[in-house]
Order: structure tokens, then sequence, then C-alpha cells
């Protein structure tokens, strides 16, 4: 059936996605959109899904991309008017990504969310495209675990879409539970390491939470202990999940986005680099 889909920017030259909430895609993100009504065409048809799906009111200045032999229509506007919203029978979420946050292509539900979405990202200087997950984070607390030499603890995913990629410990926290309390307890479970964390380093818009930090000190000198031998950090094996694997970057070989497994790795670790003189971002093959 004929389909029309809404590419809106906003003021800050953001674009607006779904995260679509059934089907073999669910999770995953797409440009607002549907089937056509009788008597409707695809332009009209991008505005209409796109305000019933997110609340926004949206010009449609160009044709974006279209495909004859499917028979639908990406079409380029800008937000005139209302509140970004959800309609939660469609849509776990709706937002607005920036440029530098776009979603990789495996994030993203369908070829032409992907190919408007590539298209977007060649037009657009500084363009930067991150993983995200398909279930939302609720409540999650994450550790940005520092030793003495300003190097993180990250650990390395060995299963899912992700496998190979390397992202903070942390989890979900109980119903009962601080995220705070999460990001301790996760980064134990994941790496044998206690951490103490010092202060909220940085939150994302679904409430995920990173606590920077820094293991217990057993002496003067600091940070000895089962992980430290004096030269370096290890990790206790032992302690580590089938799943996980985990050591520490050094400043200096912090890894870049295309390393990270999803996007609030990327900000963080950005953060971090940008913060601290000396650092260095290169790749780590999956």
């Amino acid at each position: 059936m004929p389909a029309g889909f809404g590419f809106v920017v906003n003021e800050g030259n953001e674009i607006l996605l779904i995260q679509r909430a059934y089907g073999k895609q669910k999770g995953q993100w797409s440009l607002p959109g549907g089937n056509m009504d009788r008597g409707e065409s695809l332009r009209k048809t991008a505005v209409r899904e796109t305000r019933e799906e997110t609340g926004i009111k949206m010009t449609t200045d160009d044709l974006y991309y279209e495909s004859e032999r499917h028979r639908f229509e990406i079409w380029r506007g800008k937000r005139i008017g209302g509140r970004l919203r959800i309609q939660r029978k469609e849509c776990l979420d709706a937002a607005w990504f920036s440029n530098d946050m776009l979603p990789h292509d495996d994030s993203l539900a369908f070829g032409p969310d992907r190919r408007a979405i590539g298209r977007w990202a060649d037009e657009n200087p500084g363009s930067r495209r991150v993983h995200y997950p398909r279930r939302k984070m609720g409540r999650a607390g994450f550790g940005l675990v520092v030793n003495e030499g300003k190097g993180i603890l990250l650990i390395r995913r060995k299963g899912g879409r992700r496998a190979g990629k390397w992202s903070l410990p942390g989890g979900n926290a109980e119903r009962d539970k601080s995220r705070r309390s999460a990001a301790v307890y996760w980064t134990r479970q994941a790496t044998g390491i206690e951490f103490t964390p010092e202060r909220l380093y940085y939150e994302n818009r679904h409430d995920a939470r990173i606590w920077l930090g820094r293991p217990p000190a057993s002496s003067p000198r600091g940070f000895s202990g089962p992980w430290f031998d004096g030269r370096r950090f290890t990790l206790p094996a032992r302690k580590v999940p089938r799943q996980l694997s985990g050591r520490w970057f050094p400043l200096h070989q912090l890894p870049d986005d295309d390393s990270l497994a999803f996007a609030i790795d990327v900000r963080t670790i950005g953060k971090w680099a940008s913060e601290n003189s000396g650092s260095r971002r290169i790749h780590y093959p999956s």
C-alpha cells in the first residue's frame, strides 16, 4: 500500500524519529509515517501521520526520497508547531536527533530510513552515526570508573548485535533502588570491582545516569589491590560473566565512536576526552 513519511527538521537542525512499538522492527527507530488514506496524496499522508504519531506539525518543502517500485515518498519539511508527544499504540518513543548523534543503520527499522538518514549525514558536515539499544533504558545507572592515570574501565560485549563493542558497566535499577546503587551493583557484577560514586557525570533524556568514581584506595599511594600489580590494572577474570570481558583504557588510548556500543557511551567518553588534555581516540576492531 502507498505510504508517506515525514522528514522533519527543527530550529536546531535536528531530525524527528519514532521508536517502533510492534512487529519485527520493535525498538528500532524510523521516520514518522504510514499508509495513505483514500483520496489523500502521499504528501498529505506524511503531514497527517507525523502529527498523529508525534504531535508535531510540519511543512512539506520538498520530496526528499521516493521509491516508485514500493510506492512510498519521504517529504522533508520544517517544524511549524505542535508539542512532542508519543502515540503509545504505535511508538515506544519519539525524539529529536542532532547531527552528531544520528542512528546507525543497525538502529533503523527500514531501508528508506537508512537511505534518507544516510543522505542527511552526507549533506551535513560533522555528522556522526551511533547505536541505540532497542529497549528503552529506564532508571539505569552506569559507572565511569577512573584510575589514577585517568584511564577508564569498560566492558566488551560478547553477545547480541553489539558483540565486540565496548561500553560502560551498568544496568537498570530495581523498583526500590536508586540509579546510583544500580551503577555500583552492575559494575561489581560485570567486573568484580567496587567503586565509590563521587558525582553525577552525565544524564540522558531517558533518565539513565552516569556516575563518576574511583576504585577504593587501600594505601596512601592509592589504587593498590587485587586489580593493580604496581604497573597496570587488570580485572579479576573469575568475576567477569561469560557475556562480558573488561579492561582499563588509558587516556591516550580511549575507544573511538565506532568502537563503542551505544549512544550513551559515545556521549560520556567524548565528554571525558574533551575535558582531559592528552586524550586520544583510537579504533578497536570488534
